[in-house]
């Protein structure tokens, strides 16, 4: 934790992607569409542009058994982009004025990732400052002490996992430039 916001993407062994990013779990969850309701274990982390078109190139074309395995995670091809921070956020009144702007993916009532009561559902958001919002599963107390010695977390940071059918199917809506 060397106290620098380090957006970062990583498959996991199970197929699964893990998000580090800036918690904004309060700012956003008002605005989150109705049918996308915000599980208790569910935190929404904010991760820059260029974070998550640098690892659209990483992002597998398809659900691929073969790459749920025991292998090593892999960090996406993601370059530090000092001249921005990670929320750039209009401040109007000492409020940040970030809003979500378009879903990225499917609708939760077109796919089978649901969290286990069928309630709520990962997913991954535009904004209107240009970021995207990922919200998942809360894992930062297990898989922060499993990073690699390169990727570090802020205090404010947070790492949440997506199902891999909502990166892949997200895919297609990550801009390239």
């Amino acid at each position: 934790m060397s106290g620098q916001n380090c957006p970062d993407i990583f498959e996991l062994a199970d197929g699964n992607f893990a998000v580090i990013g800036t918690d904004d779990t309060k700012g956003l969850d008002a605005q989150l569409p109705a049918d996308a309701p915000l599980s208790e274990d569910y935190r929404i982390v904010v991760v820059t542009r260029e974070t998550l078109m640098h690892a659209k190139v990483d992002i597998p074309l398809g659900i691929d058994s073969s790459r749920m395995s025991s292998a090593a995670p892999r960090t996406a091809r993601v370059e530090a982009d000092s001249s921005r921070p990670v929320l750039t956020p209009e401040i109007k009144g000492g409020q940040q004025q970030v809003e979500i702007v378009r879903r990225l993916g499917k609708p939760p009532k077109e796919r089978k990732t649901q969290s286990l009561d069928g309630t709520t559902c990962p997913e991954i958001f535009e904004l209107s400052n240009g970021d995207f919002a990922i919200m998942g599963t809360e894992a930062t107390e297990a898989l922060d002490p499993k990073l690699p010695t390169d990727a570090s977390r802020a205090t404010y940071e947070r790492i949440v996992i997506i199902p891999r059918e909502i990166m892949i199917d997200a895919k297609a809506d990550i801009p390239d430039a």
